[in-house]
Order: C-alpha cells, then sequence, then structure tokens
C-alpha cells in the first residue's frame, strides 16, 4: 500500500461524518436510495447506487451522474450519500452514485471503462426509470473530478475511445467539477502536498513519475488537452490555495474560455477553504458554491444555460 493511499484513506475517515452530517441524512431521508445495484462485471468494483424522489406525474427525470474522488487510491460512494440525496432532492433528478476501481488494483485504464459501462447502465435502464438522458449530468470531485472530465472530453473523441476501447452511448450536456485534477502530466511532474507524486502516480497508472513519457495512454491521460467547443456546459469549483490541486481549477476554466465553451466558476480564497472544500457544508464558501451548483443544476435542466 503506498504512503499516499493511506493518507487518503486517512482523509475518508477524518472528513466521514462532516461530509454525511446527520442533520442531512434526516433532511432527505424521504428520498428513495437503491444500493449496490451491478452495473458491470466486476461485484466487487462495480458497483452503483441510485437517489430519486418518487413522483407519479409521469415526467422523466433528469440524470446527474456522481464519482466520488480519493487521490485514484481511496474513496466510495458511501461518503458521497448525503450529496447524492441533496441533488436529488434539491433538483428532481435521478443521481447515479458510481463505484469504481480503485489504484494499486485496479490502474487505468479500467477506471475509465468501467464507468463507462456505468454511463451505458443509464442508457440500459432508461426506460424502467424514466429517464431523459438529454438532460445528462456529470459531476465529480477530486480524481472524480479527473474522471468526470474525462468522460465529458471521451464522448466526442474517437481518438480517446481507440485508446481506452470505450465508447459511452450517451452524452453528457453538462459537467459540475469540483477541484479535479485536468492536466494530469503537469500533475505527476509536480510535487504535491507530502510528496504524494509518486504514490498517486502508481496508484493512477502503476509507473514512475519518471516513466510518464513511456506511459502507453500518455496521449490520452489528460483530459485538458482534449477539451473542444464541444465539451459540456461547465460548473469548476475551486480551492485558490488547493494544496493537492493548485492551478488545475483556474487552468481549466482559461481552456473553456479560449475555446468559447460556456461555463461557470466559483474559486475560494481562504486557506482553510481547502480541496473539495465545498463537501463538508459549513463554511460560507462551501455553503455559496453548494448553492451556485444547485442554480447552476436547475438552470441546465430547466433549458436556460
Amino acid at each position: 500500500m503506498t504512503f499516499a493511499k493511506v493518507v487518503f484513506k486517512f482523509v475518508d475517515h477524518l472528513f466521514k461524518n462532516a461530509q454525511n452530517p446527520k442533520k442531512l441524512r434526516k433532511k432527505y431521508a424521504d428520498v428513495k436510495v437503491e444500493k449496490d445495484i451491478l452495473y458491470g462485471e466486476n461485484p466487487k468494483e462495480e458497483l452503483l447506487d441510485i437517489h430519486y424522489l418518487p413522483k407519479t406525474d409521469g415526467e422523466p427525470y433528469p440524470v446527474i451522474m456522481e464519482i466520488h474522488g480519493g487521490g485514484f487510491s481511496a474513496g466510495d460512494k458511501k461518503y458521497r450519500a448525503v450529496l447524492s440525496s441533496f441533488y436529488a432532492k434539491e433538483t428532481g433528478a435521478f443521481v447515479v452514485n458510481v463505484n469504481y476501481g480503485l489504484g494499486g488494483k485496479t490502474i487505468c485504464p479500467v477506471p475509465v471503462r468501467q464507468l463507462v459501462n456505468a454511463v451505458n447502465w443509464v442508457v440500459a435502464n432508461k426506460e424502467k426509470y424514466n429517464l431523459d438522458l438529454s438532460r445528462f449530468v456529470v459531476t465529480g470531485d477530486s480524481a472524480g473530478g479527473y474522471y468526470s472530465s474525462m468522460l465529458s472530453v471521451l464522448q466526442d473523441s474517437p481518438f480517446l475511445q481507440e485508446l481506452y476501447q470505450a465508447k459511452p452511448q450517451a452524452r453528457f450536456g453538462a459537467a459540475l467539477l469540483n477541484c479535479g485534477v485536468y492536466d494530469m502530466r503537469l500533475a505527476l511532474k509536480q510535487k504535491i502536498l507530502l510528496n504524494l507524486t509518486k504514490g498517486v502516480a502508481h496508484d493512477y497508472a502503476g509507473i514512475t513519475p519518471k516513466e510518464i513519457e513511456t506511459f502507453k495512454y500518455k496521449e490520452g491521460m489528460s483530459p485538458i488537452e482534449h477539451i473542444t467547443e464541444k465539451f459540456p456546459k461547465t460548473l469548476v469549483i475551486y480551492a485558490e490555495q488547493d494544496f493537492f490541486c493548485g492551478g488545475q481549477g483556474e487552468a481549466i476554466c482559461q481552456k473553456l474560455k479560449d475555446l468559447g465553451v460556456y461555463h461557470e466558476s466559483y474559486g475560494s480564497t481562504e486557506f482553510s477553504d481547502n480541496h473539495t472544500f465545498s463537501l463538508t457544508w459549513k463554511s460560507k464558501a462551501a455553503q455559496e458554491a453548494t448553492a451556485l451548483s444547485i442554480s447552476f443544476l436547475n438552470r441546465y435542466f430547466k433549458g436556460e444555460i
């Protein structure tokens, strides 16, 4: 087990209750949750939960796919349970909260293929759950932000589909990216807090940072390099003093601006509002970012953006 994996598993434990506070669990208790649905062939990794408000009006649900973070080596959908119910309650969406294979055992390109399987599971279950795939959003934090942006470029890139041997059967029209890594090649060449770069490289791809240039998937590992004007409408949440993903949010915002892609952003300025700060709900910045997230989602679902 790498030191990075130890650190990110510790972070999971440390913030478990802050991310799923009892008060919010009670508030969103009316959201129906079905757990551990197999969406692929691996019963230990390819599992998802669904969160939705039962209704009888016959209107189809817009869809949100939620992808947890964890440094590519930790994390679990259970840590995004309240967030998923929150999205379902506040937007009326059908939320798909996804697990995927974690580093140390499952490395690039397998998690990307698994998440494409999750997208295709949604397509296969469109009629069963009355889903409107013309209003399909992907969101994730940290490593989940990376995978959300990767899926967003993969859907329009024959090159990436060939490289990863994965093709989604539906398109995301919007993305909500929270403190993610978007330039992976650059990130694995930089030193980050606690000198975790070596462990992250191992857990993401089974390589050392020095082996990036010989890595089979190097040309496809950085979503920012494949963004085009077709990229989904996007909300980027980032921390200006992010000790894990410093500069990544600003970089993708600039890329989207240069290409004329509709996007909004929220950047926290205080050191205390650091990596994935919005997931702990309480600070002023967390509340502002969360409010903007719901506003963005609802405006997108209503066709206002």
